[in-house]
């Protein structure tokens, strides 16, 4: 049993002090020196790089630290690199392959570089306090790039629907906290936990249940999730995938340190599990068979999302302890499933979700649209593009030798290995429609007639950037057991309750 450490000093926070500091020194450098937006994104990327360094040098703990606001382990170090490299793509897309932002391009560079410090310190949270701090800055940042190309009615839109259901789920998630607060009288995850081993309260059950409709709208949840596909559209490309990956990734961290950290106990697992397989069963259904009639490119990639979600959450309910009706806790392993199952299952849509809204951001510079039929003939035009984009959704519909077939098949094992039969069945129902929807634009570039058959280029770091997540796409399923290692010691549900047991005990 491995029990987290409470450390004094913060060493391990110097990341995320490192990233502010450099980001407020470019945002203070953009704007008093000619600085033009190239510039400011190779700083910032450099800015990203080192700090990926310095996340790396550090070990998995697990530690508590900064009066135990703060918990440095295994998956607070496997997010913070997810965080840094998904920036990464998103500047370098931003300024090499999107049309450039007509006014203020330094700022939508440096907007992402906060958006990575708040995900940051949410992989840390240790508190819903923090929890909530980081959480909003992530969306205030968010709410910005999203409607950015303020002359689009488009982005307008998107980002109008986007600040207001966001101001909403805000709201419940503070009420939750407030009725956790209230009944427990603390806001730190592992007192909470060590607490709740002895009663859980009505009202804190309420407070479970009011966060888990503020996290649901992070993360695109089933009902939670009609933001989505117009968001999608109407953000430019590098936002959009920035928000199908790092939001996503940003709401799982904190729902698993939430239902597994916290709540992950018999009498928690009660309330949460049958919320979630709701919400999970539903994202499936209605995801998958929403994007069967989807034409625009974007909104497709939207109503996947939401299905790809449910996926996840199998594996989130697969990760917890006791599941109400067994009679006794299975092994810590099963729990470690669980958890990378969702590491893996992250990294693979991250690199397909990437691929394929590279190649859209190319095409949307060169075609009349982003509809399905606009796809007509790319194979003759860019062999490269409809390569790199049918891999990209051969990856997302779960097709072998693709990672996206291990991450999927990881879901799967998952499910079976607990006994989540009805999950199960879902699942492999989701898998099944969305090879429909998938095979459409794959279709439409290998065997429709183009409608212009001039070629497109493309540049040379483009070009490079998509052979390696194409290679990464093909090698990630054989390398998934290495990716997820990162997660093992991190014991989200008996490491906190130990530690705030040790707490006590010294008090």
């Amino acid at each position: 049993m491995i029990s987290a450490s409470y450390h004094n000093h913060i060493a391990y926070f110097s990341p995320v002090i490192f990233l502010t500091v450099w980001a407020m020194g470019l945002l203070m450098a953009e704007a008093f020196l000619p600085l033009t937006p190239r510039q400011t994104a190779w700083i910032a990327l450099a800015g990203l790089f080192l700090t990926g360094l310095l996340t790396l040098g550090f070990d998995t703990g697990p530690w508590i630290f900064w009066n135990a606001l703060c918990k440095w382990d295994g998956a607070a170090k496997f997010f913070s690199l997810l965080f840094i490299v998904t920036a990464m793509l998103v500047i370098w897309m931003g300024d090499e392959v999107q049309e450039p932002v007509p006014h203020g391009g330094g700022e939508f560079v440096v907007l992402p570089l906060f958006t990575t410090i708040g995900l940051m310190l949410l992989s840390m949270a240790n508190d819903f306090m923090l929890l909530f701090v980081a959480l909003e800055l992530v969306t205030i940042s968010f709410y910005i790039l999203v409607a950015y190309q303020r002359r689009s009615p488009a982005a307008l839109e998107a980002g109008i629907k986007y600040l207001i259901l966001g101001g909403l789920s805000s709201a419940f998630l503070v009420m939750g906290i407030a009725y956790i607060f209230g009944l427990t009288g603390t806001t730190r995850f592992d007192a909470i936990a060590f607490q709740l081993q002895f009663y859980l309260r009505t009202g804190v059950a309420f407070g479970l249940l009011l966060v888990l409709i503020g996290i649901g709208f992070k993360i695109a949840m089933v009902p939670f999730h009609i933001w989505a596909p117009d968001v999608y559209e109407g953000a430019p490309n590098s936002i959009t995938a920035f928000l199908s990956v790092g939001s996503k990734a940003g709401g799982l961290i904190i729902l698993m340190r939430v239902v597994l950290g916290v709540f992950g106990g018999p009498d928690g697992a009660t309330i949460w599990v049958p919320v979630l397989s709701v919400a999970a069963i539903l994202s499936l259904i209605l995801g998958n068979l929403a994007a069967i009639p989807q034409r625009n490119l974007k909104r497709l990639l939207g109503y996947s999302s939401i299905g790809h979600t449910g996926f996840i959450l199998v594996a989130v309910i697969g990760a917890v302890t006791l599941l109400p009706g067994q009679p006794s806790p299975l092994y810590i392993t099963d729990r470690i499933t669980g958890q990378i199952a969702v590491s893996v299952y992250l990294v693979t849509y991250l690199l397909a979700t990437f691929t394929a809204f590279i190649v859209l951001a190319v095409l949307n510079r060169r075609l009349p649209g982003l509809e399905i039929h606009h796809l007509a003939g790319l194979s003759q035009r860019s062999p490269l593009l409809a390569a790199a984009f049918s891999l990209s959704l051969i990856s997302l519909a779960g097709v072998p030798p693709l990672s996206g077939f291990v991450a999927k098949l990881m879901v799967v094992l998952v499910a079976w290995n607990r006994g989540l039969y009805t999950l199960l069945f879902f699942t492999i129902f989701a898998a099944v429609a969305a090879l429909y929807y998938y095979l459409g634009p794959i279709k439409a570039m290998y065997w429709s007639e183009p409608l212009d058959e001039s070629p497109i280029r493309v540049n040379l770091p483009t070009t490079i950037v998509l052979s390696i997540l194409i290679a990464l796409l093909i090698g990630t399923g054989f390398w998934a057991q290495s990716i997820a290692s990162l997660v093992n010691n991190s014991n989200l549900a008996q490491a906190a309750i130990h530690a705030a047991g040790s707490l006590v005990c010294k008090q």
